[in-house]
């Protein structure tokens, strides 16, 4: 019965010795999303998001039309003139995330964000549940 995995003899190249060398050249444009914790408080919603790294300036947060967006972008270049370098691999560079949530029934004007050591925090309190109920009644004629 044939093996699945090519041998070249004991010390010859087979596929597990190039199995991981490409792995990071694959995932480099790859986009870690943040996790999200949202929370059903009586009077409002809370949003708790990890974002290590990110400054304030570099995190976008908008509501419109039912619709909580979240981005950020930063860009991990630094300008060196050594001249000794030479690069085998070089993996750093942009990275960026957008995520969007369907939450109705918000006080727009009520929202706010922060963030402190690296977590996104951001509360959204709900309209009056009898103004939302109002506008949500359709009459059967």
């Amino acid at each position: 019965m044939g093996s699945l995995i090519p041998f070249d003899g004991l010390f010859g190249d087979t596929v597990l010795d190039h199995f991981f060398d490409d792995i990071p050249t694959v995932y480099k444009d790859y986009v870690a999303v943040p996790k999200v914790d949202i929370e059903d408080l009586k009077d409002h919603y809370e949003i708790t998001c990890d974002m290590p790294g990110f400054t304030k300036d570099q995190i976008h947060v908008n509501y419109e039309n039912g619709v909580l967006s979240i981005a950020a972008k930063r860009e991990d270049k630094k300008e060196t003139k050594d001249e000794e370098k030479h690069y085998l691999r070089h993996e750093r560079g942009a990275v960026g995330f957008q995520r969007q949530f369907s939450v109705s029934g918000i006080k727009e004007d009520g929202i706010t964000a922060s963030l402190k050591d690296g977590v996104l925090k951001i509360e959204l309190p709900k309209e009056d549940q009898k103004k939302v109920e109002e506008s949500h009644r359709i009459q059967i004629g």
